[in-house]
């Protein structure tokens, strides 16, 4: 008898685990409840290296790029030696850039992406600010994700610090 009891009760607890591993699986990736008829998608995306903001632009760079010709109005290519040396390669045919502008500092900031996900008719990104020491200069640190060109324009960004 005992043994038929302890055999339910492993069985009661397996389903249960069963039960939560799969519930925890559909909450948002974001980290927040958004509402039970929202579900985060994930998006994939390839993080863009040796790349700068031209010193010239002084407004902020649009959150959404489309197109070669606006990306080049804002960035260009930052080679350096090295086997990682050359900046990512984009093809605005089939792939678009989304920007997180950090704006005009003098401070270092690391900027980390956490998750990107779709959210009904938007683009969520979350990410993580680290501030390190001031510095005697000015930097314009960003942060360049490149996605697929299917994807809506209205991006939204949860900053964490």
């Amino acid at each position: 008898m005992r043994c038929c009891v302890y055999s339910m009760l492993s069985g009661l607890l397996l389903a249960g685990s069963l039960c939560g591993c799969s519930y925890s699986a559909t909450l948002p990736a974001t980290g927040a409840v958004q509402g039970m008829n929202q579900t985060a998608i994930p998006v994939a995306y390839q993080q863009a290296r040796n790349y700068f903001i031209k010193n010239t632009i002084t407004e902020p760079v649009p959150r959404h790029i489309t197109s070669a010709e606006e990306f080049a109005h804002y960035f260009a290519m930052a080679a350096t030696m090295g086997r990682t040396g050359t900046p990512t390669p984009i093809d605005f045919t089939t792939q678009d850039v989304l920007v997180f502008d950090a704006g005009i500092v003098q401070q270092q900031l690391d900027i980390i992406p956490l998750a990107l996900n779709r959210v009904q008719n938007k683009l969520v990104l979350n990410l993580h600010i680290r501030s390190g020491a001031a510095l005697s200069y000015q930097m314009h640190p960003f942060l360049l994700l490149i996605v697929a060109k299917n994807l809506p324009d209205n991006v939204e960004f949860n900053v964490q610090k």
